[in-house]
Order: structure tokens, then sequence, then C-alpha cells
């Protein structure tokens, strides 16, 4: 049966995590099923980076386990290769939308994406989702960073889309496009996994993960080589031009996911709220990093990086602290 629909535009909600483009669809698809969400506070908890930088990589590549949408196991996922589907990419692109389905998509050029965080700056190979259509004006609505670094949803039009795909095909890469939509599985807030992730998070130090170029920290130890990359940043042995103006917003962002973690279990096992009400200041000192981070990003601010270095290292020592209180006042109900 041929499709009569002319415009569809799925809903989004705010997404827990957002740094990172396959990232965002993950939680912000879930209008659906909110539900969902208790799977990312039960088990969504370890930081993460690589160690690259310390000999001569630019980025820390800092992360949080499994808070991708290509790892969730309450999202349902139709998978496609472009190389196969051809002329009929946008076909299925809209067959996708019309069931329900957030089309994530990787292997395209944003230098070619009208609106989008590259667009006729560099030709840089990234990924993004595709929240719905206009077939009477011909674009797409694409939820990823545009060209002021907002992560938001924007109207491009089909074409541009369709020629940062095909700059791709003219090198061999063919990316793919993914649907998802969550499944109707009720996820209950488990305050035993939460508190146990928390544990795994807290166990972790410079004797765990030493300093090794081919290795990767994770948990609490993160901040210390974060530190170390801000010190990097510093002394210029990672150039200015070279740094990567994500890592403080995923610090910021796991800091405010850990406050509704800590909320959530404190409502699961009736205590008062005074660690929740402590930790609101790890989260605004992360983000006063962030904000400081972004602006020398702006415009270089060296002074600015030992302040943060120094404020990081703090903020890491206060959540250590509420943590552990934590660990010990939760075991003490529960025993």
């Amino acid at each position: 049966m041929k499709n009569t629909k002319k415009k569809i535009e799925l809903a989004l909600v705010e997404p827990m995590y957002s740094t990172y483009h396959y990232q965002g669809p993950c939680t912000a698809t879930l209008v659906n099923n909110p539900l969902i969400k208790n799977w990312h506070l039960n088990q969504v908890t370890i930081l993460t980076c690589t160690q690259k930088f310390l000999d001569g990589f630019t980025t820390p590549e800092i992360g949080i386990t499994d808070s991708s949408w290509r790892t969730n196991p309450y999202l349902d996922r139709k998978w496609y290769n472009m190389e196969f589907l051809g002329g009929y990419t946008n076909v299925v692109i809209r067959k996708l939308l019309d069931a329900g389905y957030y089309v994530c998509f990787s292997g395209i050029d944003d230098y070619y994406v009208d609106g989008k965080s590259w667009y006729h700056k560099r030709h840089f190979e990234h990924d993004g989702c595709i929240c719905g259509y206009d077939r009477e004006n011909k674009t797409f609505c694409i939820y990823a960073y545009d060209q002021n670094w907002i992560y938001r949803k924007f109207w491009t039009p089909q074409k541009s889309f369709d020629a940062a795909r095909r700059a791709q095909f003219k090198k061999g890469r063919y990316g793919e496009i993914c649907g998802i939509k969550p499944k109707e599985d009720q996820i209950a807030f488990s305050h035993e996994t939460a508190l146990n992730k928390i544990a795994e998070y807290l166990d972790s130090n410079m004797e765990k993960y030493p300093e090794n170029p081919k290795g990767i920290a994770c948990g609490i130890v993160v901040h210390d080589y974060i530190a170390k990359y801000t010190g990097k940043l510093y002394d210029g042995s990672i150039p200015y031009e070279k740094m990567d103006p994500r890592v403080f917003r995923m610090i910021w962002e796991h800091k405010k996911v850990m406050l509704e973690r800590i909320q959530s279990i404190e409502e699961a096992l009736s205590l008062d709220h005074s660690i929740s009400d402590a930790y609101k200041t790890v989260v605004r000192e992360a983000d006063n990093c962030r904000m400081l981070y972004a602006a020398h990003h702006m415009k270089e601010r060296k002074w600015s990086l030992l302040t943060i270095q120094k404020n990081l290292l703090s903020m890491k020592a206060r959540e250590q602290e509420l943590l552990i209180a934590l660990l010990q006042k939760t075991r003490g109900e529960e025993g």
C-alpha cells in the first residue's frame, strides 16, 4: 500500500546523557516508556577514559559504560547497511519513522548536512538521529549537534543528507541506519543494583589503574586522569587547538545522573535527603568546571586550566566522601 503520509515528527524527551551522538537517542527516545530510565539509574554508572593522551593522543576519550543506544537492552533495533539500500535508503527511513522508530545513522559526511556541526567547515564522518520527515518540503528532522554545537532537533534538506551519504560511498565507506524504539518492558528501580554499581565505581584508584598509554581507566580514578589531561593542556604538550571540548560536559552529566540515582535510593529506602542535598554541590562544581572549560575553548585562558584542575580534584574528593557515606548509611539501613 502506497504511503500517503506527508509529514511526521517523533517526540523527544530530555536525555540523561548527550555529550555524544551515540548517547542522546538512548534516553531521548523513551517517550512511550520512560521506565527504561530506571535501567540507566541501576546500571549506567561507570566513568571511563583511555590513557592514550599520556603519549601523544589529544583526547582522553571520556565516556560512561553502556550509555550508548547500541547497548541498551530495552531498545528494539532494526539494522540496515546503506551499501545495499541504494536509492531506497530514504524510503526505508520514512517507513521506520511511520512505524514509530527513530532512525540512528552513521557514516555520513557532516560537511554536506545543512545545519549540522561541521557543515561547510570540515569533512568529518559522523552520526546522528532522524526523528521526522516532511515530504512536501523534502526535509528530514535531525537530532544532533547543530552548527552552534547545541544538541537539538533541526530540519535539513533531504538532498543534504543524500550528498553526505554519497560522499562517503565514493570513498568506499558505507554507513548504517538503525531504527530504534523502546520495548514495552516495565523496568523497576533497584536500589541494590544501583548501590552495587556505586561500590564498583568507587573501587578505583591509581594502583588499580596505573599509568599506561595503552590502558583504560574506569571509575572514580578517571578524575585523576582528566586532571592529568588538563595539565597537559596547560603545559602545551597537548596543543590548545587540539583540546577535546566534550570532556567536562561528560563529567557534569555524570554528576547530574548520579544525583538522580542517589535521590532514587533515598526514596526507595525512605531515607532523609541529607546526602543528595550535599551532593548538589558536586553537581554545581562540575557545572562550574564545564563552563570554565567551555570559556577556555572559545578563547584561550590558560590560567583557568589550573583552577579547573584544582576544582576537579576537590570535587572528586567530595563525591568520594558522600558516596562512601551513602554506602555506609544504606548498609546500616539494610543490615
